[in-house]
């Protein structure tokens, strides 16, 4: 979760820092759609965390 919002920064800040990098350069403005992309997976592996911690509390309860 927490890997996936630091790759997902990382990939904006890389795009807007250096924009000519081999990679990042063939991909133009799709970098942005990557990056966020990256961000809301780890939106969702912590909603997928929170709703498991939740149903495994109301099992132990």
């Amino acid at each position: 979760m927490a890997a996936s919002w630091i790759i997902g920064i990382l990939w904006i800040v890389l795009f807007y820092v250096n924009p000519t990098l081999p990679v990042l350069s063939e991909l133009g403005n799709w970098n942005l759609l990557i990056g966020f992309a990256l961000l809301l997976l780890g939106g969702a592996f912590l909603l997928i965390f929170a709703v498991t911690a939740i149903v495994m509390a109301h099992r132990r309860g």
